[in-house]
């Protein structure tokens, strides 16, 4: 499970590269695994990190959306 987290994480990191919104959704999901992480490993210390991050990824997944609806041309019918 660790590999898999940090392989997750890099993923999204690397979205986040190239600038692709789809690493803040990514990034998201994967604090679900980080929760799950701390809690099985017994990681207590850890746990602030993935619910500061789980408000982080929520807050500029939805701003970065919320931009690029708003940058995006409108289209008449």
């Amino acid at each position: 499970m660790d590999y898999f987290v940090s392989l997750v994480t890099i993923a999204s990191m690397e979205l986040l590269a190239r600038r692709r919104w789809e690493g803040w959704a990514l990034g998201l999901c994967n604090q679900v695994l980080w929760f799950i992480l701390c809690w099985h490993k017994e990681l207590w210390g850890l746990l602030l990190v993935p619910v500061i991050l789980t408000w982080r990824y929520s807050v500029a997944l939805y701003r970065w959306r919320s931009e690029s609806k708003s940058a995006a041309p409108a289209t008449s019918v």
